[in-house]
């Protein structure tokens, strides 16, 4: 093989996972600080009917073990009515319910709203749950955008 070729072929396969993540995982920047933006996420979510399930504040672990860190935190939510109508015929996704939206400081101040694709999560567990995971993308993108206005 060509030393050219080679060379186009490794980049080519080196980057395969980053295009592939850019397509799961969805950041989006607020304009609002760090506690605004996580009442706008909850308000968001409690709106289009999310029960708030857990809370797990990074920042504040790390504290715990004396580390300082900006802003970190991870909101679970969910339906259960919908986990009622999937979980038992598919007990293995909740691995993935209840869902997770993750809200973090980057250096600069501003705060990042991340989670991954619903579509792109349920994809591994058959075409019906790709489907629902299809239909929640654009509602996780709304969520996204009024946390983040």
């Amino acid at each position: 093989m060509r030393p050219a070729l080679l060379i186009a072929t490794g980049l080519l396969c080196a980057l395969a996972p980053v295009a592939a993540q850019s397509q799961e995982r969805v950041d989006r920047v607020s304009g609002q600080n760090f506690q605004t933006t996580v009442k706008q996420l909850e308000t968001a979510l409690q709106s289009r009917g999310f029960m708030i399930v857990a809370r797990a504040d990074h920042q504040n672990m790390l504290r715990m073990v004396g580390a300082n860190t900006k802003g970190a935190l991870t909101v679970e939510f969910g339906k259960p009515d919908m986990m009622k109508m999937h979980l038992p015929a598919h007990p293995e996704i909740g691995l993935e319910m209840p869902m997770r939206i993750y809200l973090w400081e980057r250096a600069d101040g501003k705060t990042v709203v991340s989670y991954h694709r619903p579509s792109a999560v349920f994809a591994a567990y058959g075409p019906d749950l790709k489907m629902m995971g299809d239909m929640m993308d654009p509602m996780f993108d709304q969520i996204a955008a009024d946390a983040t206005k």
